[in-house]
């Protein structure tokens, strides 16, 4: 086994063996980073990169046989690992990558410096000929081998604008209260994206999101920042969920100075309610709720009310498979009643979400199970990045500002990639 020390050049770091005295030059950083994505790549493996909100450890996670796509699941049933459900199963499968391979980089929040030394702590160790695969990849991530994403036109303002009308208009007629339509960016590549550093950098700018960088050939290969916790079950200890909408830029005043409309708060409360609708449907009334207040998001501002419920008290184990399944797709993705608004969404948006808006994270490592709504997306192809943004429609909505709120949603990660 080994550990691997970052020496702080642009070039390489020293990998030192524990039993021999034999060093090999390595990559920086965030090359490393990359160098795992290529070794998943070629040799046909899974790979789950990730960071918690408000942690110093970045998390690696490998499955050598490329995840399992399954058809339905009980989260209790599950083995450790990392999961991947989109948005609808129709057309993209359930993912599980096993938690075969386990790595972990403690990242030091107070000292940011570009030449800072970190070291590679393997959590499951990979058997030695795997271990020397990883460390004999010398090439990068082959972006040509990822599909082009040729059906990923841009959503036009207009068509989205029109979309957002319509919406409108059914909720005023009571067809629905609430509705989050969609759209895609598309913006051409060089196929030159440095992952590796754009994953530490996102995790510098968005200390409160969940950072994640996953890769399989059933997925392709998607990076995050989401704000927004789907579940957090605690084994045998608790249960959180939470409601988080409203959405307007950060300003120069303090987050506790921040005032919001009335649609957003209208927004929020439907999102509120439809968490405590999903406790009513399963008869359970001891929970805590926590909110709303603000919260920030990088540069964005929005509106978070948390419900936690002790297990272990209510006797409820399988509290988090049941919640899964009536949670997603939730209020702050879909629109409720889910139904018509799903209906709504299968027929007005024009792309496939994929696993936008879906959900992803950790399953069973060290018994915390912490799934997160996959906002703040993007999908790399070939020569291409697909970025994912919604808004949430209320009767009160104007189309052109939920228009340039999706703008803004796309610039979170459009900026961290590309610097625009």
């Amino acid at each position: 086994m080994c550990k691997s020390y970052y020496n702080g050049s642009s070039e390489e770091i020293i990998l030192e063996k524990e039993t021999q005295d034999i060093k090999h030059t390595q990559l920086t950083a965030e090359a490393h980073l990359n160098k795992l994505l290529a070794f998943a790549q070629q040799h046909s493996a899974a790979l789950a990169i990730y960071r918690l909100p408000n942690d110093s450890k970045l998390q690696i996670l490998c499955d050598l046989s490329g995840g399992k796509a399954i058809d339905d699941f009980n989260l209790e049933d599950l083995s450790s690992g990392f999961l991947l459900h989109p948005f609808q199963t129709e057309e993209d499968k359930i993912v599980h990558f096993e938690a075969e391979i386990i790595a972990e980089i403690n990242l030091n929040r107070e000292n940011k410096r570009s030449n800072q030394s970190h070291s590679l702590e393997w959590q499951k160790s990979p058997s030695d000929e795997i271990e020397k695969k990883i460390e004999n990849t010398n090439t990068d991530f082959d972006f040509t081998l990822l599909e082009k994403g040729l059906n990923n036109k841009s959503t036009l303002a207009s068509d989205y604008i029109a979309m957002v009308e319509k919406g409108i208009q059914l909720i005023k007629r009571e067809e629905f209260y609430k509705v989050v339509p969609s759209k895609i960016k598309n913006i051409e590549s060089k196929n030159d994206i440095n992952l590796g550093q754009a994953f530490i950098n996102a995790c510098e700018k968005y200390p409160n999101a969940f950072v994640n960088l996953t890769y399989s050939a059933k997925t392709g290969l998607w990076f995050g920042a989401s704000p927004e916790t789907l579940i957090e079950d605690k084994r045998g200890e608790y249960f959180k969920t939470m409601a988080l909408a409203g959405t307007q830029a950060k300003s120069e005043k303090s987050i506790a100075e921040t005032t919001w409309t009335q649609k957003e708060i209208e927004e929020q409360a439907y999102v509120s309610r439809y968490v405590i609708n999903c406790f009513k449907k399963i008869r359970l009334r001891d929970f805590d709720e926590i909110g709303p207040k603000t919260v920030q998001a990088g540069n964005l501002l929005h509106l978070k009310t948390t419900f936690k419920v002790h297990t272990e008290s209510v006797n409820f184990p399988e509290l988090g498979s049941v919640m899964l399944k009536l949670l997603h797709p939730t209020s702050a993705v879909c629109g409720m009643p889910k139904e018509p608004a799903l209906n709504f969404l299968t027929n007005e948006e024009k792309h496939n979400r994929s696993y936008f808006s879906g959900f992803l994270g950790p399953v069973h490592m060290d018994g915390l199970s912490h799934l997160f709504v996959n906002l703040r997306c993007c999908q790399i192809n070939n020569q291409s990045v697909t970025f994912y943004a919604g808004a949430g429609i209320t009767e009160d909505s104007k189309a052109e500002k939920e228009w340039e709120e999706t703008e803004m949603k796309c610039k979170v990660l459009s900026n961290i990639i590309f610097g625009i």
